[in-house]
């Protein structure tokens, strides 16, 4: 719906456009179709609660005491009447919905089921007759795409048939709603004729696109066009132009554009995908869903005005009552906003070929000039599951759905680590990669800040890092330069943190270069539009010097814990206490009143601890829950030092607590894992010890070699089949290498099993693996 436009880029800063437009294109076959079925769909089913409780107004008895013809009274239920004739009254579509019974509603249903398997089987993709190797690699996705809407149709048929046995019309419609609207749609689409039924839908789209635009922190467009704005003959007038030049013509109410004309003027067709046959696909594509069967005089001609057909909305022309075609509408938008040419053009890479460089062609024409655009720029598409993100496949998620499960810097993370021509993956492994380098870099800007307020930092250390910094930002440099190479400067960025962490960690080094290094990590990542890493709390001042006051009290506490002395323990941990008096109120004071209450309540739980002679572990235990309970709530990360002492910085307590959480279900797994691994082990020991625990004599007699031979010698070594068939002499030595193993296995197992018997022993390895298989459910 969508297609973007800039003139002029700013080449000093990457994150600064001049000018930027958005072409919405909103009159397509697409919306055309989805807001027809909307409408279609809810005057069937969501207008049937209504009519329904209007029917029984006009049969109450108080309306049917109203006299047939005199008054208003009369008048008035001659009215109702006529307005709820199923047969002849305005609300005469309803009459299905109003009446159906349910095995009448289900049968309706799975006939439209049955009706849309029929069709995704005659959309089959045909196989190639020529070895393009193109067109082969077209096929190859089409197939995994039906594929895919074969196995979606399946889920759809189960789940409409639960709701069917559920016997609730509201779930069978809910379940069938797709396959309903397809069926609504051929056969009531033509009666769709209002214009704000399309425009409605449009809008709301749109609407809904720009403040998912915000929620991702993308800058607005300077301009913003829409089609539909633009129907007051502007677009008609193009047209004729083009016609007038020999380089468009009418059939059947239509026009479309001659490639053949255009090329014989000097143009040149095809110029981002120049391939001299344009696959099936590509073409449906570009002419859209409702396109129609009029006679063109190239099958790669294309529609620059389509007559509209029933159900369609439509505009006067000379050519007759139409809409425009879909790539016709970006070049009126944008010759009349941009004039004659565009510096940059941007757009999916599935734009390329035929809504771009039909674009060109007609604007090139109109504007008889060779070249129209300077640069375009073509973005991968995301996938899911392999293939490409689309709502006809629907294995797509929304922005909204991602947004609720990830942060917008997240998710522009996430896809600056992937390069932006290529195809993108949305995955757990995906979003997990950006989250940890979110994590590194907030961690190491929040640690800068804490050791800047201690100070006490002499210079030295410095030469190494400030390599690192030159060599960071001469890879920056390079990486934007080649075709805006995001990943290896989110890389670039990467490393460096984890350089300037080990000069900020060690004691002895100057923080001069780390400071260096973070303004290079923030205005990088900035300039990407990942903003927000250094978080802050307000006032910051009151913030920092109780945080402060807390982290303190706690590394004391967990100090003095370790006195073996209880009453020096005591005493310890009460004059710990007794140095931050009033340290809670002053928070309270500042308005920090959350912070207050979990200071206030952490001093007088280790002033109970201590008088009541609490453990070591105990006192522990509290200081872990300021840790992980009440700073977190706070939106503080308090973290232990391994060589003593502690580090601490404000961060999202959502991350914070999502992080806990993770780590939670990593530890069950890994227990879990141990479990299962123990388990694994200990029924391969039982079907061992089960194997040796038969008597050697009894080895080929019984169990799976039970009626395999017929004759034994004294050993028990089988000496015929069981048809009498004479055993080789290489079998025999086989058999006779494994009765010796049995004999060395079994008095094995007889020596572990000690007095207790195998039997007894074999009933104890059972139980065991029945204890682990217990723990697994």
């Amino acid at each position: 719906m969508a297609d973007f436009d800039t003139l002029t880029y700013d080449t000093a800063a990457l994150e600064n456009f001049i000018h930027g437009r958005i072409n919405i294109t909103d009159i397509d076959d697409k919306i055309i179709l989805r807001a027809r079925q909307n409408k279609l769909f809810s005057l069937f089913s969501e207008a049937l609660p209504l009519y329904m409780q209007c029917k029984c107004l006009v049969s109450s008895p108080k309306v049917a005491t109203y006299p047939a013809t005199s008054g208003f009274q009369g008048f008035l239920k001659h009215q109702l009447l006529q307005f709820f004739d199923l047969h002849n009254g305005p609300l005469r579509h309803l009459q299905e919905a109003a009446s159906l019974s349910l095995p009448d509603l289900s049968k309706h249903v799975n006939e439209a089921l049955t009706k849309k398997a029929a069709k995704l089987k005659a959309k089959a993709p045909e196989k190639p007759k020529d070895g393009n190797s193109r067109a082969q690699q077209e096929y190859e996705t089409l197939v995994d795409e039906h594929n895919l809407k074969l196995k979606q149709h399946s889920e759809l048929t189960e789940n409409v048939q639960e709701a069917i046995k559920s016997g609730s019309k509201e779930r069978i419609l809910s379940a069938a709603r797709e396959v309903l609207m397809d069926a609504l749609d051929k056969e009531r689409g033509h009666t769709i004729t209002d214009h704000s039924i399309f425009d409605d839908h449009g809008r709301r789209f749109e609407k809904e696109y720009f403040e998912d635009m915000k929620a991702l922190g993308i800058l607005e467009p300077d301009v913003v066009t829409r089609i539909t704005e633009y129907m007051d003959g502007r677009v008609q007038k193009f047209i004729e132009k083009l016609e007038e030049m020999g380089v468009a013509y009418e059939s059947s109410g239509s026009v479309y554009f001659d490639i053949a004309a255009f090329q014989k003027l000097g143009y040149h067709y095809r110029k981002l995908v120049p391939d001299l046959h344009a696959t099936a696909k590509e073409m449906e594509e570009g002419e859209g869903a409702l396109a129609a069967d009029d006679e063109k005089r190239s099958p790669n001609d294309f529609a620059l005005w389509k007559k509209s057909k029933p159900g369609e909305p439509a505009w006067p022309s000379k050519w007759g009552p139409g809409r425009p075609g879909w790539h016709i509408e970006c070049s009126v938008m944008a010759t009349d906003k941009n004039g004659a040419y565009l510096d940059i053009h941007a757009g999916g890479e599935d734009l390329k070929f035929p809504h771009h460089d039909n674009e060109m062609a007609q604007s090139e024409a109109y504007l008889q000039r060779s070249q129209w655009v300077n640069y375009f720029w073509h973005a991968g598409h995301l996938h899911i599951e392999g293939l490409k993100m689309s709502k006809s496949l629907k294995n797509f998620i929304t922005i909204r759905q991602a947004l609720a499960v990830h942060s917008a810097r997240q998710l522009r993370l996430m896809l600056l680590m992937q390069a932006w021509d290529k195809g993108m993956n949305y995955s757990d492994q995906a979003i997990d990669m950006a989250k940890a380098e979110e994590r590194r870099m907030k961690h190491f800007l929040g640690s800068l800040e804490f050791w800047q307020r201690r100070g006490g930092r002499q210079p030295g250390g410095e030469e190494k890092l400030m390599e690192a910094i030159d060599s960071s930002k001469d890879k920056i440099h390079k990486a934007i330069l080649d075709n805006f190479a995001t990943p290896k400067v989110v890389e670039a960025i990467s490393k460096l943190v984890l350089e300037a962490k080990a000069t900020m960690d060690s004691p002895t080094d100057s923080l001069e270069p780390v400071l260096k290094a973070a303004h290079l990590i923030e205005s990088t990542m900035s300039m990407l539009g990942v903003e927000g890493l250094r978080i802050t709390r307000e006032p910051k001042e009151a913030w920092t010097e109780a945080v402060d006051t807390v982290a303190d009290l706690r590394q004391q506490v967990r100090e003095v814990a370790r006195e073996k002395d209880a009453s020096k323990r005591q005493q310890l941990v009460k004059e710990a206490v007794a140095k931050v008096a009033g340290s809670s109120a002053k928070a309270q004071s500042a308005g920090l009143k959350d912070l207050a209450n979990a200071m206030d309540s952490f001093e007088k739980d280790l002033v109970g601890l201590a008088e009541s002679n609490s453990s070591m572990g105990q006192l522990l235990e509290r200081c872990d829950r300021v840790r992980d309970v009440d700073m977190v709530q706070l939106g503080v990360r308090l973290e232990d030092r391994g060589t003593g002492g502690y580090i601490w910085m404000f961060d999202d307590r959502e991350a914070m607590e999502v992080e806990q959480k993770e780590a939670e279900e990593k530890a069950k797994a890994a227990v879990r894992q141990k479990v299962q691994n123990k388990l694994n082990q200990k029924v391969k020991e039982l079907e061992l010890a089960e194997k040796a625990a038969i008597p050697p004599k009894d080895l080929f007699q019984n169990g799976s070699n039970k009626g395999v031979y017929g004759e034994f010698d004294a050993e028990g070594i089988p000496t015929k089949l069981a048809n009498s068939e004479e055993l080789s002499a290489k079998k025999r030595k086989d058999l006779v290498k494994e009765m010796a193993k049995q004999h060395k296995d079994f008095e094995k197992l007889q020596k572990q099993a000690g007095d207790t018997g195998i039997e007894a022993f074999l009933a104890k390895m059972r139980s065991e693996v029945a204890e682990l298989e217990k723990q697994l459910q």
